[in-house]
């Protein structure tokens, strides 16, 4: 997905907590993710008194850190993703603040007196009430002759705002316990690398090349084992495979750690034990399909 666009961003409201709609999009994301977490299902086991033997000996060294985000985010094997949102969502993802909004702080007339002390005295309320209330998120402060046409109106102002995109493009109310990791995100590749996990569990046996054709990973290569499997192709494929498995595997790791999303090579990352994987992934969906 593309850099969030403020001036279309949409908010999700709950008491003294919003969130962004794009932000729920890779909040699902995350949800998905911890199924495919071998750290994450251990905590789930260790948290159920169901650790085997050779679970104890898989334990990560950073396993307190990994408990911390379980006892917070919870099993997610056997709920649906709006039932945890309503639960977890807004008080571990959600900003806390006021929800930015466009306001009036004074309009201007000729006839007016004062017109000077009555906007220092508006404005230093907007700043202490409001501008505080949600967040402190950097905010334009302009002049808009009432004359204009709506559709002037709008042109000037995205002229006269162009300059400062870049500083806007961030929020600045009180951070989520779980924040989003990094500015620059793809769901599309975050989607990707999901499904090369779900194949990848699903028919442990593949080649990792067929994994790739499957997950339709690429579509430069996958498409052209329609026809024939041309041997660089196959080769190709067969890497960008290898590499969408461990990221996605790391980014998996990584959201149980309480960070998401990101592939960045975690030391204490657990390795997977595909059967029992694909053993979660059919008991949850049948879980689901039960619904």
């Amino acid at each position: 997905m593309p850099e969030m666009n403020l001036e279309r961003r949409k908010y999700l409201r709950n008491g003294e907590r919003w969130v962004t709609i794009n932000e729920v999009v890779y909040c699902r994301l995350w949800f998905e993710f911890l199924v495919f977490s071998p750290s994450y299902e251990l905590a789930r086991k260790h948290r159920a008194g169901t650790l085997t033997d050779s679970d104890q000996a898989r334990l990560p060294a950073d396993f307190a850190d990994v408990l911390a985000v379980f006892d917070d985010l919870g099993d997610i094997q056997r709920i649906t993703f709006d039932d945890w949102w309503l639960d977890k969502g807004f008080r571990f993802f959600g900003y806390q603040g006021e929800q930015p909004r466009v306001g009036v702080i004074d309009v201007l007339f000729r006839e007016n007196p004062a017109q000077l002390e009555t906007l220092l005295m508006r404005g230093a309320e907007y700043i202490n009430e409001r501008w505080s209330k949600q967040g402190q998120q950097p905010s334009a402060i302009v002049a808009i002759p009432l004359s204009l046409t709506k559709a002037q109106m709008a042109q000037h102002l995205e002229h006269a705002l162009a300059p400062y995109k870049e500083k806007l493009s961030y929020l600045t109310p009180q951070p989520p316990k779980y924040g989003l990791h990094g500015r620059k995100r793809d769901t599309n590749s975050l989607f990707r690398y999901m499904k090369c996990l779900l194949v990848k569990a699903q028919f442990p046996e593949i080649k990792l090349y067929q994994i790739g054709a499957v997950a339709g990973l690429s579509s430069t290569y996958s498409s052209r084992f329609e026809e024939n499997e041309d041997i660089e192709d196959r080769h190709a494929l067969k890497i960008l495979t290898s590499r969408a498995i461990s990221r996605g595997l790391m980014i998996a790791e990584n959201a149980a750690r309480g960070i998401f999303p990101s592939y960045n090579r975690n030391e204490h990352a657990v390795a997977p034990n595909w059967e029992e994987m694909r053993h979660i992934i059919d008991s949850r969906g049948d879980w689901l399909d039960s619904l």
